[in-house]
C-alpha cells in the first residue's frame, strides 16, 4: 500500500533445502527493469569471504547479511519499488561443476485509500506534537564532498589520491548528526578504504592487486572540525578505472539514518612514449640535481681545508688522495660518456638493419601465395597476412614452433564479445589490434579441409597457460556448428572436454541442454553444455555468477586476463 513504512526483500537458502548445490559460492539480489527487460543486480555477496557488493544506491536503505542469507530493506517504498525481484545462488555440485539457481517474487502496488485517510488523521491529531521536530529537521544538514588529484592518472606512473570528507551544518544544538562511518569503493572492486567511530583507518585489497595504500583519517564528535578519510593509490592499472564513490553514515539524534555519497569516475590510461620520456627527463633532473649539490659540497670543503691552520700532515695526504680519486672518476665519466655515444650510435644502425630485415620479410610473405601459416618465416611473433583462398588471418609464428592460426583473441577487453548468431558466423572485432573473432563459417571451412590440433594460451594472476587438443573441428552451421575435440595436454587444466560435441549458442539461438538459455545467463556465447567448465567469450574482468573469462580449472569464478585460441595444420 502506498503508506507501507517498509519493504523487507530476504534472499537466503540452506545446503539441505537445495540438494543439487554442495557448496555455495555466491548470493545476488536483482530487481526486474522494464525499460531493457532483464534483471538488474542490485546487491551481491560472496558466501566464503562476505565481501558485500552493493550496486545500485537506494536513498533509504539498509542491507543486513549472513553466508546464506542477505536481506535489502527500503524504508517508505514508493510504487517504483512495486516490481519483481530475484534471488539467485551460485555454487558447485557434488562433481565440482558450477549450478545456478534462482527464485522470484513480484511485489505490487495498491492504493488503499481508507488507511491513507486514517494515517492522514493520525498525522494531523500529532501535527502540534512533530512540528517543533520537522522544523528542527529542516534546519540540519550535511554535506559530502569527495575529490580527486586527477581523473585522469597514467597507468603505473601517477599516484592518485581520493579525499572524502563529511561537514555538518547545524543551527539547533538540540538536534546532532553523528558521523558513524565512512567509506571509499570502486564500483568493481569495492571498499577500498574505510573509518569508523573509534577506530583507525582499514584498507583493503581486491583481485590480488599489489598497489600500495597509504590511508589516513578521523571522525571528529562536533561541527568545529570536518571528518575526513583519504588514501593514495600507487602503481594503478587499466581495470582501476571506472566509478569511485564517497560515502558517509550519520545517525540523527531525534532518530532516523542517514547515507549520503558521492561519486568520481577516474581513468587509467596507458603511458605514451612522451610520458615515459617526461619520467626519464625528472630522473636525469634529479640526478643532474644531486651532482651540482655533491660538487658545492666539495667545493665548501676545500675552501674549509684551505683556511685551516690546524690541518695536520695526514689530512693533506688524504687530500690528495681525493684528489687523485676525483680525478680517475672525472676521466671515468669520459670514458663512459664515449661509451654510450658509441652504444647510441650502434643502437641506431641496429635499428636501420632490423627494420630492412624485417621489410625483406615482410615484402617475401607479400610476394609469395601462403596456403597456411607453417609457410610464414618472420622475426615478428604475431603477423596479418592473407592466405591463398582469400582469407585475412593473423598468424603465430614462435609458440611450439610456430605455424598457428589465430581465430579468438582477447587482450584488453576492448571489444564486446556479447554477440548475435550472425555476428560469430561471419566473425568481427580488429585483426589490426588483436582483439577478435575469426567466424565459425571460416573455422568451419578451415577444419573442413584438413586436420587440425587446437591451441588456447590463458594468461591468469601475471602467469602463463595453455590447453592443446588434438582432432580439433567445427562442424557446419546446418549442424550449429557443433564442436569436435580429442586428447587433452597441457598446464592449465581440461575445461574443454564438458562441451564436446556441443552446438555453439548465442543469446538469439538457444542450443545448450540446459532449460534456460545459457548464452543469456552468462551474457556470453559458447559451445555450452548444461552450462559451462569454460566460458572465454564471457564478460571481460567479470567476478560476478561466474559471467566472466572463465577456465574453471584454473580462474574458478575469476576472469583470465589474456586469451587465445589457434589451431595448426597437423
Amino acid at each position: 500500500p502506498e503508506i507501507t513504512p517498509q519493504l523487507v526483500i530476504n534472499c537466503s537458502i540452506t545446503n539441505n533445502q537445495v540438494q543439487h548445490i554442495e557448496v555455495i559460492k555466491s548470493l545476488t539480489l536483482s530487481r526486474y527493469d522494464i525499460t531493457i527487460r532483464d534483471f538488474i543486480a542490485l546487491i551481491t555477496l560472496d558466501s566464503s569471504t562476505l565481501n558485500l557488493k552493493q550496486l545500485t544506491k537506494f536513498k533509504n536503505s539498509q542491507v543486513s547479511f549472513g553466508n546464506l542469507h542477505l536481506a535489502l530493506t527500503l524504508h517508505y517504498p514508493t510504487q517504483f519499488d512495486a516490481k519483481v525481484y530475484r534471488c539467485s545462488v551460485n555454487g558447485n555440485n557434488a562433481n565440482g561443476t558450477d549450478v545456478s539457481l534462482s527464485a522470484k517474487k513480484g511485489v505490487e502496488y495498491e492504493t488503499n485509500s481508507t488507511a491513507l485517510i486514517e494515517e492522514i488523521r493520525r498525522l494531523k491529531k500529532d501535527e502540534d506534537t512533530y512540528k517543533c521536530s520537522f522544523k528542527k529537521t529542516d534546519r540540519l544538514g550535511s554535506r559530502v564532498h569527495f575529490f580527486a588529484s586527477s581523473e585522469i592518472i597514467k597507468e603505473r606512473i601517477e599516484p592518485l589520491t581520493l579525499n572524502c570528507s563529511f561537514q555538518v551544518l547545524e543551527e539547533d544544538q538540540n538536534e546532532t548528526s553523528t558521523l558513524q562511518a565512512l567509506y571509499i569503493l570502486h564500483e568493481t572492486n569495492g571498499v577500498i578504504a574505510t573509518i569508523n567511530k573509534g577506530q583507525p583507518v582499514m584498507t583493503t585489497i581486491h583481485g590480488g592487486h599489489s598497489n600500495s595504500r597509504n590511508a589516513k583519517g578521523e571522525i571528529f564528535d562536533n561541527e568545529l572540525k570536518d571528518s575526513y578519510l583519504q588514501v593514495t593509490l600507487s602503481n594503478l592499472q587499466f581495470s582501476e578505472s571506472g566509478k569511485y564513490f564517497c560515502e558517509a553514515h550519520a545517525k540523527r539524534s531525534q532518530g532516523g539514518v542517514e547515507r549520503l555519497n558521492k561519486m568520481l569516475t577516474i581513468s587509467v590510461l596507458s603511458p605514451t612514449f612522451e610520458d615515459l620520456v617526461k619520467v626519464m627527463e625528472k630522473v636525469l633532473r634529479k640526478s643532474d640535481e644531486d651532482n651540482i649539490s655533491i660538487h658545492e659540497n666539495k667545493q665548501t670543503l676545500k675552501y674549509i681545508q684551505e683556511d685551516s691552520d690546524t690541518k695536520e700532515k695526514n689530512i693533506k695526504s688524504i687530500e690528495e688522495d681525493l684528489n687523485t680519486k676525483q680525478q680517475n672518476i672525472i676521466s671515468l665519466k669520459e670514458d663512459f660518456n664515449a661509451f654510450q655515444r658509441t652504444m647510441n650510435t650502434f643502437r641506431e644502425k641496429l635499428e636501420v638493419i632490423s627494420a630492412n630485415v624485417s621489410q625483406i620479410e615482410r615484402e617475401r610473405t607479400e610476394d609469395k601465395e601462403i596456403a597456411s601459416c607453417r609457410e610464414v618465416k618472420t622475426r615478428e611473433e604475431r603477423v596479418v597476412v592473407t592466405l591463398a583462398s582469400g582469407l585475412k588471418v593473423m598468424c603465430d609464428t614462435k609458440t611450439d614452433g610456430g605455424g598457428w592460426i589465430i581465430f579468438q583473441r582477447r587482450t584488453y577487453g576492448i571489444v564486446d564479445f556479447y554477440r548475435s548468431w550472425q555476428e560469430y558466423r561471419d566473425g568481427f572485432g580488429d585483426i589490426n589490434i588483436g582483439e577478435f573473432y575469426l567466424g565459425n563459417e571460416n573455422i568451419y571451412n578451415l577444419t573442413s579441409a584438413a586436420k587440425y590440433d587446437l591451441r588456447i594460451d590463458i594468461k591468469y594472476n601475471r602467469n602463463s597457460y595453455y590447453a592443446q587438443y588434438s582432432d580439433f573441428q567445427i562442424l557446419s552451421e546446418k549442424e550449429k556448428y557443433k564442436l569436435k575435440i580429442g586428447a587433452y595436454s597441457g598446464n592449465a587444466g581440461d575445461s574443454l572436454s564438458y562441451h564436446n560435441s556441443m552446438s555453439f549458442s548465442t543469446y538469439d539461438k538457444d542450443n545448450d541442454l540446459y532449460g534456460s538459455n545459457c548464452a543469456t545467463n552468462y551474457l556470453s556465447a559458447w559451445w555450452y553444455n548444461s552450462c559451462h567448465n569454460s566460458n572465454l567469450n564471457g564478460q571481460w574482468g567479470s567476478k560476478v555468477n561466474s559471467n566472466g573469462v572463465i577456465w574453471n580449472t584454473l580462474t574458478k569464478g575469476e576472469s583470465a586476463s589474456f586469451t587465445e585460441i589457434k589451431i595448426r595444420e597437423k
